[in-house]
């Protein structure tokens, strides 16, 4: 039972921690995709370059709170799966087999 809630408040603590990377990313694509505008307003070839890095940085980032998304999400499953004791049932399945 003691494994159990480690487990759990491991996940929880995991949870929470890609959480906050998603909001990071999100808010640091954002910028990013505000300097972009910022900087493509400019008539200098030079600061286009950088506009479309910051560009591809924002993508990126917008990738990486996808991913803490989807992660997050398993981490949830892995929660609820471990609460209705699904977790336990298959741990005893692949024991059996």
């Amino acid at each position: 039972m003691q494994n159990n809630q480690d487990l759990k408040d491991t996940l929880t603590y995991i949870h929470s921690e890609l959480n906050r990377m998603e909001t990071m990313a999100g808010t640091l694509s954002t910028i990013e995709r505000e300097h972009y505008n910022k900087l493509t307003n400019f008539d200098h070839r030079e600061l286009v370059d950088i506009a479309v890095e910051e560009q591809s940085a924002a993508r990126q980032l917008g990738t990486m709170k996808q991913m803490c998304l989807a992660m997050a999400q398993q981490i949830e499953g892995i929660r609820h799966s471990i609460d209705s004791g699904e977790l336990g049932e298959s741990a005893q399945h692949v024991e059996i087999h």
